[in-house]
């Protein structure tokens, strides 16, 4: 196999990166800050309706966890879109006022990361994510039926 000067300093580069990187320690994570300020109280029902708010609204703005949510919640799609279409225009108010997230904390920003982490966990809104039904795109039927649609649109078309 013909192989060129750059292609072999690649693979090296690619081979030795990791063992160099141990050597150089290059991952120091920072250390956790608390997300919250020392003065937050989340039991209050102001940070509570936020929280509520902040989590309904991420979901609700977000394409992927709203077909999720939609899709896995036992309410059905119209009561079920309905509880995120009324949560999801209280969030500016919510996200934008200086008094409430000195009191709470950024909420929203505690609602996004913990819906992308919920979603890699296959859950949304705490309930598991049913899988898609219907036809399988890779199957057999796909295919079968795009075939007879064009063969029947077609020959009438051609028969006129």
């Amino acid at each position: 196999m013909f192989r060129t000067p750059f292609t072999l300093l690649v693979l090296a580069l690619s081979i030795f990166h990791v063992s160099i990187a141990s050597v150089a320690d290059v991952d120091n994570a920072p250390a956790l800050e608390p997300r919250q300020s020392a003065g937050s109280d989340p039991t209050a029902p102001a940070c509570q309706e936020y929280a509520i708010v902040a989590n309904l609204s991420t979901v609700g703005l977000t394409p992927d966890y709203r077909a999720a949510w939609l899709r896995s919640s036992p309410l059905g799609t119209d009561a079920a879109s309905s509880i995120l279409d009324t949560q999801s225009p209280k969030l500016d108010a919510m996200k934008f006022d200086t008094a409430l997230n000195a009191q709470c904390g950024n909420l929203t920003t505690i609602a996004t990361e913990g819906a992308a982490t919920n979603f890699t966990e296959n859950t949304v809104l705490g309930l598991p994510i049913k899988e898609i039904f219907g036809a399988d795109p890779a199957g057999f039927a796909t295919p079968f039926v795009s075939v007879l649609i064009i063969l029947v649109m077609g020959g009438t078309f051609m028969s006129l």
